[in-house]
């Protein structure tokens, strides 16, 4: 056990430092931060009173799906596509390192990253700091699905190229959530995406609604796509864990 845990993080460590050696996925990770500056301090800067909670309930659900977008599609899907492609899956899992382990050590790291990046967000978002302990724990629980899903695409990625084509539907579906504004059909499809119960938890959360019985939909949908996600990853693991 001691064994395995030293290799997840000797793994995490190296997959740490490979964001900041690759200058692609080190500017994916600190993009939400430049969106939300951009957002708070260029685009609405001069708000009227009366709109400034609307554009703060906004952009505190914003800044974790953009977060979950750019990092998964980055230090996970490119990542390990370019692991594999490079066969660096091959030489771990020649030093005794499991499939498993690579895979908990890649998870580890996203969620730690999207964490930072969350935490420089809410900073940005100038957000009261009373609110921030349920904001990481809310981000956390709903970027666990994307993460997931970003890992059974980075295993059925072949190559680099590959992994780029699969990287959309990521960003996709954590940005769904930001065209809810839209209507009421967007809404309610946004509402029911990977990132949309996440994202109506936090609107809760700055209403102050969130012990409230209007989370109890939120909180399926957000369990319900980590059940899903953690299936599909489950067989698709089992079929391709290994470097071919």
């Amino acid at each position: 056990m001691n064994a395995a845990l030293r290799k997840i993080g000797a793994l995490s460590v190296k997959d740490a430092k490979d964001i900041f050696r690759n200058p692609a996925i080190a500017v994916c990770a600190l993009m939400p931060i430049g969106f939300m500056l951009l957002y708070r301090f260029v685009m609405f800067s001069d708000m009227s009173p009366e709109a400034e909670p609307a554009v703060d309930a906004f952009l505190l659900g914003t800044a974790p799906c953009f977060a979950v977008g750019m990092i998964c599609s980055m230090t996970i899907l490119y990542a390990l596509s370019e692991e594999k492609e490079k066969h660096t899956l091959r030489t771990l899992m020649l030093a005794n390192v499991s499939g498993g382990q690579v895979m908990a050590a890649k998870v580890i790291v996203s969620l730690v990253v999207i964490a930072i990046v969350d935490i420089v967000c809410f900073v940005v978002i100038g957000a009261d700091f009373s609110m921030l302990a349920p904001f990481i724990v809310l981000t956390l629980l709903g970027s666990v699905s994307t993460v997931l899903l970003s890992l059974v695409l980075g295993l059925v990625s072949r190559d680099v190229m590959s992994s780029g084509v699969f990287a959309l539907p990521i960003i996709v579906l954590a940005l769904l959530p930001m065209f809810s504004m839209f209507g009421d059909g967007f809404k309610m499809v946004a509402s029911y995406s990977p990132c949309g119960g996440m994202y109506d938890l936090l609107g809760l959360l700055y209403e102050g609604r969130l012990f409230t019985s209007d989370a109890i939909m939120p909180l399926v949908v957000t369990f319900a796509w980590i059940v899903v996600c953690a299936l599909l990853f489950a067989v698709v693991f089992k079929r391709m864990g290994r470097d071919n």
